[in-house]
């Protein structure tokens, strides 16, 4: 219908505006349509690895626990509906139509012109609210302390690890970083803070300290052991042991990310929620989120990971090595954006790949491939291929069946390729070679 295909142009019209990080803004937006946030019983979350990964486990437990959920995360994949799901279902087209327009209809009377972001995260709000969720689990979308999402008063706080990532807004150093991400940690709110980094940890403890919010902190008051390449890991904390949880997503890490979330678990227990081990179990074990050390095709065997800063590049390569054996050697299709520290991005990954094909994405600020050409030539053959389908086209031309084809280093280019393996899954004659 006409009428959808504008209101969805005119949303997507408003990342023009750019961003905004003026929290402001926000309440005086979210006055207008009677303060939503205010309704719901939320957990917050803010990292710069893992918060998605972190989000998805506690959604899915709380929901096994048989709690009516909303869970927002950030980017999306395919649809932008993913962005904002209740019960694990994902907002329907019509519906987001019918609050774009409501929304639009109410700001725009009020002279307000809201960012993208600003705009999206308003109608996540009035959803989730008018939908009377029992939890709402809300990722933030960049740093913390001005981001769009922070207008919530929580009933917990989570931060998972923190490292180099959106400098030229958060800072140059660990410890700035850290203070933006902090800045979610609300006065009494509890908050568990997943980093090992030691000057994160120090920032966010006098944080909390100084808003008198009580602070479980990773191998202080809670730890985990893994049982890599098993999908398994024991989780102990202060009133919670659980031993060998399953998984459903591959990783050691994914077992620090579930550490996270069974602390943020155990404090909602201890808050009064009712949620049994079986429920945390089945959670886990039933846990479905796409992108992350995704195969979605096995001959050759194609893996599309989120992966888009140093940290999330260690965790990956370190999973390769366990599921795959340290030998593998993959081709690599490669995009990132310029606010990446892409040269530690490149030297994690040169040695490790049989060879680099590098591209872009069709977003803003992405880095230009003929940058990261040099970075990885040194070290393994190295071709620029600015066309991200006609990337991914030529290595399923090029790979034998028994190759591995990793493509990583940012959520817009898994988006796009991600999106081109479920249509191929309609057409299997483009590459019978490849078993999708």
């Amino acid at each position: 219908m006409k009428r959808d295909s504008d209101t969805i142009d005119w949303l997507y019209s408003l990342e023009s505006r750019g961003e905004i990080y003026q929290l402001d803004r926000m309440e005086k937006a979210l006055a207008l349509i009677g303060d939503p946030h205010r309704k719901l019983r939320a957990i917050h979350i803010a990292g710069t690895k893992g918060k998605g990964s972190v989000a998805a486990m506690i959604d899915s437990v709380l929901r096994a626990a048989g709690l009516r959920v909303g869970l927002y995360t950030k980017p999306h994949l395919v649809r932008l509906t993913e962005r904002t799901r209740i019960s694990g279902a994902e907002m329907r087209g019509e519906q987001m139509i019918d609050y774009v327009l409501r929304l639009r209809a109410i700001f725009e009377r009020a002279g307000m012109a809201l960012t993208f972001f600003e705009f999206t995260v308003a109608l996540m709000f009035l959803y989730f609210a008018e939908s009377k969720v029992e939890v709402a689990v809300i990722e933030t979308g960049l740093g913390g302390r001005l981001d769009s999402t922070n207008v919530l008063r929580p009933e917990l706080s989570v931060i998972t690890p923190i490292g180099f990532d959106h400098m030229e807004r958060l800072g140059y150093t660990i410890a700035a970083i850290a203070a933006e991400k902090g800045g979610i940690i609300k006065a009494g709110v509890p908050v568990i803070i997943g980093t090992r980094d030691p000057e994160a940890r120090r920032v966010l403890s006098e944080i909390a300290a100084e808003r008198r919010s009580p602070a479980q902190m990773i191998e202080r008051d809670f730890s985990f052991r893994s049982h890599a390449p098993a999908h398994r890991f024991d989780f102990r904390g202060l009133a919670l042991d659980l031993p060998d949880v399953e998984v459903a997503l591959a990783g050691p890490f994914q077992h620090e990310n579930g550490a996270i979330a069974l602390a943020a678990i155990e404090q909602l227990r201890a808050q009064g929620r009712h949620i049994d081990e079986s429920a945390i179990r089945r959670g886990f074990r039933e846990l479905v989120w796409p992108g992350r050390f995704d195969i979605v095709a096995r001959a050759p065997l194609v893996i599309l990971d989120c992966a888009h800063n140093e940290l999330s590049i260690e965790a990956l390569l370190e999973t390769i090595a366990l599921e795959l054996g340290p030998e593998v050697r993959p081709w690599l299709v490669f995009a990132c954006l310029q606010d990446k520290r892409y040269e530690r991005m490149a030297a994690l990954l040169a040695p490790r790949v049989r060879e680099a094909i590098l591209t872009t994405v069709k977003q803003k600020q992405p880095l230009d491939p003929e940058q990261l050409k040099p970075l990885f030539a040194a070290q393994v053959p190295a071709r620029v291929v600015r066309e991200p389908l006609r990337a991914i086209e030529l290595v399923m031309k090029e790979a034998a069946p028994n190759d591995v084809v990793l493509v990583t280093g940012s959520v817009y280019l898994i988006a796009e390729i991600y999106s081109w393996f479920l249509a191929l899954r309609g057409q299997r004659g483009l590459f019978p070679e490849a078993e999708v």
